[in-house]
């Protein structure tokens, strides 16, 4: 068996989403697995999945923070530490640079500093200063770590990533990590696909990692199926 975890965004929902849901459903229909691997929350994934009919088999949301099975059920989840929520919700939310933060509690984007909070966001107007701020707040709390997509401050647990959180599918089934390929186009991916075979989509982005650069999920599956036959 063969597992494919994908990042969401500009991997495997592009312009060709529906081809590559076939794509994958031919895959998992020979017996293999199929994993997304996103930032987003599931209620944010859920609105460009449902209906799809895509057999997935589990959902790793909020960069690794949290892991559902295909019944939606929690398999894992790590949240920043509570004492530390407020201080860096403040410090986001009093940045002129910052437009707006949020507290995400898996499900919701809220402002209650007293949820429990598996990542914290803001979203900025100017990207260094931006870069300036996060990289205070990890100097000052050093059980978080973040990161800058397009128009976010990211910020979670010191231990979360999407690579974490296949390491904890791969153990939790006892999965063979030489089985395990992934594919992303981000600064989030680079870990897993670091840590795994690991296949970046072509971008704009001067990234290095991984096993090599592709442009289409496809060339994902035909590198599988090439693997397979030799």
């Amino acid at each position: 068996m063969k597992i494919i975890v994908s990042d969401f965004d500009l991997t495997f929902f592009t312009d060709e989403y529906l081809e590559n849901i076939r794509l994958i459903n031919n895959f998992v229909a020979k017996g293999n697995m199929f994993v997304i691997a996103t930032g987003r929350n599931i209620t944010h994934l859920k609105k460009d999945i449902r209906g799809f009919n895509i057999n997935y088999e589990y959902l790793i949301c909020n960069d690794g923070g949290i892991i559902f099975d295909k019944n939606d059920n929690i398999i894992y989840r790590k949240d920043i530490d509570q004492d530390i929520v407020e201080p860096i919700f403040n410090i986001l939310n009093s940045d002129n640079n910052i437009k707006v933060t949020y507290i995400d509690d898996t499900i919701n984007y809220i402002t209650d500093i007293k949820s429990k909070a598996n990542t914290i966001i803001g979203s900025y107007i100017n990207k260094e200063l931006a870069s300036n701020t996060l990289s205070k707040i990890e100097k000052e709390y050093t059980k978080i770590r973040g990161y800058l997509s397009d128009n976010w401050i990211n910020i979670t647990d010191i231990s979360v990533d999407k690579a974490s959180g296949i390491k904890y599918l791969q153990n939790y089934l006892n999965i063979n990590p030489d089985n395990i390929y992934t594919i992303g186009d981000n600064i989030n991916d680079i870990e897993m696909l670091n840590e795994y075979h690991g296949y970046l989509i072509e971008s704009d982005l001067n990234l290095i990692c991984g096993e090599g650069v592709i442009k289409s999920f496809k060339d994902l599956i035909n590198i599988i199926n090439e693997s397979n036959n030799d």
